[in-house]
């Protein structure tokens, strides 16, 4: 926790001199405040009980004027401690979410999406909080204790042994709730934590949900963690529960006291004054308000603790893939497209860090510009994994991967991923227009690009026959378009960056035949001196590529053109049987 504040005060270090002004603010309303029950003794004491209408207007002034003064040093604190807080919490999420778009593929498989979210939402918000009642109220504690300790010391020195009675009794009952609280507030982080997870999971296969008739299943998950939430949100309130009223009965024992020994001293004139009795009953509630402020204070700060742990562990996530110290300097229009894997071999990392097992083991292979490379396989077989590495997505564990003599680690990511363009297998749209959607990754942004890129991923048709075609709203994760229509519209946005080397990942799964045939005929045109990737299930997508790559677990089996793998791969030709049939070779009937 040491090690977060030291980052915020670093972090506030521009803004220090307002930090200043605040703990200036926060002594100036405690002397205002305090100065009440001594300017109340003396009106009372010199004014009332002496019926003197002069001193009471005169102290009555004066307490209308610390009054004032503490209330307006209240609110410009309270105006410094909620900007600082907003500008805290704006800063963290502006650097958190910064921090996660530079991320790499393996540090986000190993991070949950429903995580993230709740770092970037609740735990911010809870170190928002937590900064607001600290910047308002801790400096206030101590002050507000030493004050009123030294006034009563100096004005009423005959109660200051009950007052120290009540320091140490309600030091005791803090300390008791703050150790019994504290664990229980974390717990509650953790069950609010799983309740996200549960809730985001549910959210996204809503639909899966509906399809199975899980409703009932569902619901009962969600009502039992949301029920652990609630146990231990109720448990830390139960001892609240407890401590309010114990140092409310502590008070009121203490209120009796002080009205037992002073009334006794001001009837029988030994020592008190009504004015000073009046004062030290105010003293006593002054002296428990920093005890009620870190009961509310501290508890905050304890929730905020791990949040901002949890924000410094994510800020401080190095990518796994970073660009070269001394990288090549590439012109993305030089670029050849000549792809070599050399020796390649990979392995995810765990989410404890390490090394996992090889998913590819000893890959190599090279193309030529302008080469139709396609990659088969069952699934779990790598080809996806194989493709990724390409454009950094990961890094290779071992061997290495160049483009046109130069190995892509060498090549900054920018201008790697814009010489290599890839359509992902789920085609995710963003919330926008089709057009903002089809300009995302191209830096032509003329009206022909996008429509010639339409055209040859063949959704210019459906998209003209859309009242306001181009222009046409697309909901949150394209759900206004069918599975084939957001096919072809996330092959378009690829089309239209007009790469050098293009991954086709399973891009045209949820197309019928004769649509994919017509989207490779397309890209064949436009794209002759491209080197294309193609990823399949369906042996179609593949057969008329100069070389298909037949992959089994993480392996290269089979390297061939479809009629010599036919005659050469027993593999291969069991996929064919399976999927077309005899009776077809290269693509046209026998």
């Amino acid at each position: 926790m040491r090690k977060g504040i030291n980052r915020l005060f670093v972090m506030w270090k521009p803004n220090q001199k307002w930090l200043l002004l605040s703990i200036v603010l926060t002594i100036g309303g405690a002397i205002g405040t305090l100065a009440i029950p001594a300017l109340s003794q003396t009106l009372i004491d010199q004014g009332i009980s002496s019926n003197n209408l002069t001193m009471v207007i005169h102290y009555g002034g004066y307490m209308l004027v610390f009054t004032l003064a503490a209330a307006a040093c209240q609110v410009v604190n309270t105006f410094i401690a909620v900007k600082f807080s907003e500008r805290t919490a704006h800063y963290l999420r502006i650097q958190a979410y910064d921090r996660i778009q530079t991320l790499s593929f393996g540090n986000i498989d190993r991070m949950r999406p429903s995580d993230l979210l709740v770092r970037l939402t609740n735990d911010i918000q809870n170190i928002k909080i937590a900064i607001q009642q600290g910047i308002l109220n801790l400096p206030l504690v101590p002050i507000m204790l030493i004050i009123t300790i030294l006034l009563i010391a100096i004005r009423s020195p005959s109660l200051i042994w009950l007052m120290i009675a009540l320091l140490i009794i309600f030091s005791a009952l803090l300390g008791v709730y703050l150790w019994l609280v504290l664990p229980v507030f974390a717990m509650r982080q953790q069950k609010y934590d799983a309740m996200s997870d549960t809730l985001q999971e549910n959210m996204a296969g809503i639909r899966v949900v509906k399809a199975f008739v899980r409703q009932t299943y569902e619901n009962e998950r969600f009502s039992s963690v949301a029920g652990n939430v609630k146990a231990a949100s109720l448990h830390a309130q139960s001892y609240i529960a407890i401590l309010i009223p114990t140092m409310l009965l502590t008070v009121n024992i203490a209120l009796a006291a002080i009205f037992y020994i002073g009334g006794i001293s001001v009837l029988e004139g030994t020592g008190f004054s009504t004015g000073e009795v009046i004062a030290a009953v105010q003293y006593m509630f002054l002296l428990i308000m920093p005890f009620m402020i870190l009961g509310t204070v501290l508890p905050a700060i304890s929730a905020a603790r791990p949040s901002l742990n949890r924000i410094l562990e994510l800020l401080d996530t190095p990518a796994d893939v970073q660009d070269s110290d001394q990288p090549v300097a590439v012109d993305p229009k030089s670029v050849k497209g000549r792809l070599v894997f050399d020796h390649v071999s990979f392995g995810y990392i765990a989410s404890n860090g390490k090394p996992g097992p090889l998913v590819l083991q000893d890959i190599s292979f090279s193309t030529e510009p302008g080469e139709t490379i396609g990659f088969l396989g069952p699934t779990g077989s790598g080809k996806s994994t194989l493709v990724h590495l390409v454009p950094r997505f990961y890094d290779v564990t071992s061997g290495k991967i160049t483009i046109d003599g130069i190995d892509v680690r060498e090549i900054p990511q920018n201008t790697l991923r814009g010489i290599v363009g890839i359509c992902l297998q789920q085609p995710n749209l963003f919330s926008g227009t089709i057009r903002d959607n089809l300009l995302f990754a191209t830096q032509n942004p003329s009206e022909e690009n996008i429509v010639a890129a339409a055209t040859d991923a063949d959704a210019d048709g459906f998209i003209r026959n859309i009242p306001r075609q181009y222009d046409e709203s697309v909901a949150r994760h394209g759900a206004n378009f069918s599975g084939g229509q957001r096919q072809r519209l996330a092959i378009a946005r690829t089309l239209a960056a007009d790469p050098k080397i293009m991954i086709l990942d399973d891009s045209t799964s949820a197309c019928d035949v004769a649509t994919e045939a017509r989207i490779q005929d397309a890209i064949n045109r436009r794209f002759a001196g491209v080197t294309k990737l193609l990823i399949a299930q369906r042996i179609s997508t593949v057969i008329s590529a100069d070389r298909i790559i037949l992959l089994e677990n993480g392996r290269i089996i089979a390297n061939g053109c479809h009629e010599d793998l036919l005659r050469t791969s027993s593999q291969y030709k069991e996929i064919y049987d399976s999927q077309l049939g005899k009776g077809i070779v290269g693509g046209d009937a026998a």
